[in-house]
């Protein structure tokens, strides 16, 4: 019932000739941004990635008459697998990092090669008349092939998150040396692939015992070492939940993404089932880099001048390890960022920008045209941006797209390491 629905959402408007119904053209709809802050790139299939696509969707016919339209894609998905840094603080360490965006797909305000993989496009929203796009729930997904062993990603309600073991048991802490903290919970499961994962805690009566604290090592099944510095000595009743994917962890051993690593990628079709594509082929993981001088200098300080930016790995003092794309994600917003965590991106009070790009193959380097750079420009002229979060990109590129009848919705597929960037005007 639900998959019927979306086929036919997707080519509602669609005419077709007959002696009672007039002619006429398709809705059309382009790609939208992804909501939220995290690694992106173009939605289409083709060259230069391994594919997991079927059909891009079937002709819509009507009783009586020949078809005046196709179905037109109604959402487009992000999935972005990374060992991700942040430029400029080491300390932050670096993890990895997956972000599985579904949203209603929106037209860009710019594309600079319209439907072609590679390229850049821009989208311009504003909060009044035309709000970012909100995340959806379309399932599960899973992810095999990294070292630490397959993880199952789901909707949380804001986002999707990664949990690899829940439960309940009671705890205590004992705070450490250098901002660490043992937590010793009875009936956990913790074991050495929870190294460089998350333990988000809930029950304590001190605050600063609760929370999402990164793993750094895992001692016995029942105790883990976690940073948290404000941690204090404290027995409770806890309820806990390891995360994979949730970010850069201090001081991190592993290498979450390892050389030769080759993923597969699957969805179990839910929530609003505006997807389901078969597992994608092996996806080879993009290798680590160095962005060059340049590159390294431009990601902590985006030019709002409207001017072209290069960004990569490929210029004077950079290398790049083997990938089969370059990706550059740019996010803007104008929110309120006092008090917030230097890496955080508050959602838009009145404007945000969103800029995608992707290069298959080529030296690794990316040049972002003016014509994109412009509508950054033209934001903060209206309502000044607070920060810019630049995601630098080195990738295994695949695309996904729904089979018929459904509609041909598109999942890029991301996988590698990335070096994000925050610039605060």
């Amino acid at each position: 019932m639900a998959l019927a629905l979306v086929t036919t959402l997707a080519v509602a408007g669609c005419w077709h000739d007959s002696d009672d119904g007039p002619g006429g053209g398709s809705t059309s709809a382009g790609h939208g941004a992804s909501s939220g802050s995290g690694e992106g790139g173009s939605s289409a299939s083709g060259d230069g990635g391994s594919s997991a696509s079927g059909d891009g969707g079937s002709s819509a016919s009507g009783d009586g008459g020949s078809d005046r339209c196709s179905p037109v894609a109604t959402h487009d998905g992000i999935i972005s697998i990374q060992d991700v840094s942040i430029q400029g603080a080491p300390q932050a360490g670096h993890g990895l990092t997956v972000q599985v965006l579904f949203t209603s797909s929106r037209p860009p305000a710019y594309e600079q090669a319209a439907g072609e993989i590679e390229g850049c496009k821009a989208w311009v929203y504003d909060t009044e008349d035309n709000p970012p796009p909100a995340l959806t729930d379309q399932g599960e997904i899973t992810i095999a092939g990294l070292a630490g062993g397959p993880i199952t990603c789901r909707f949380g309600g804001s986002g999707y998150v990664c949990p690899t073991s829940t439960g309940a048991g009671q705890a205590s802490v004992a705070p450490g040396q250098t901002g660490t903290a043992a937590y010793t919970i009875d009936g956990a499961t913790f074991s050495a692939a929870d190294v460089g994962r998350y333990l988000r805690v809930t029950g304590a009566a001190n605050a600063k015992n609760q929370g999402a604290f990164p793993i750094v090592a895992v001692e016995s099944s029942t105790r883990a070492v976690v940073v948290n510095q404000g941690a204090t000595e404290e027995d409770f009743a806890a309820e806990y939940t390891v995360v994979a994917g949730a970010g850069p962890v201090p001081n991190s051993p592993t290498d979450p993404i390892e050389r030769g690593d080759e993923v597969v990628v699957g969805i179990s079709p839910g929530g609003e089932m505006a997807f389901d594509f078969p597992d994608t082929a092996p996806i080879a993981a993009g290798q680590a880099f160095t962005p060059d001088t340049a590159s390294a200098a431009a990601l902590v300080a985006v030019p709002l001048d409207g001017g072209a930016l290069t960004l990569g790995c490929g210029g004077p003092g950079g290398a790049c390890g083997a990938a089969q794309a370059t990706v550059v994600r740019i996010t803007s917003t104008d929110g309120d960022v006092e008090g917030a965590s230097p890496f955080a991106m508050p959602p838009p009070a009145r404007k945000q920008v969103e800029i995608q790009c992707v290069v298959l193959g080529g030296d690794g380097t990316l040049t972002i045209p003016a014509e994109a750079m412009k509508l950054l420009q033209e934001a903060h002229q209206v309502s000044p941006i607070s920060r810019i979060r630049t995601a630098l990109m080195r990738e295994g590129w695949a695309s996904a797209t729904n089979a018929a009848p459904l509609p041909p919705n598109s999942t890029t597929l991301l996988v590698g390491h990335g070096l994000i960037g925050i610039t605060n005007p």
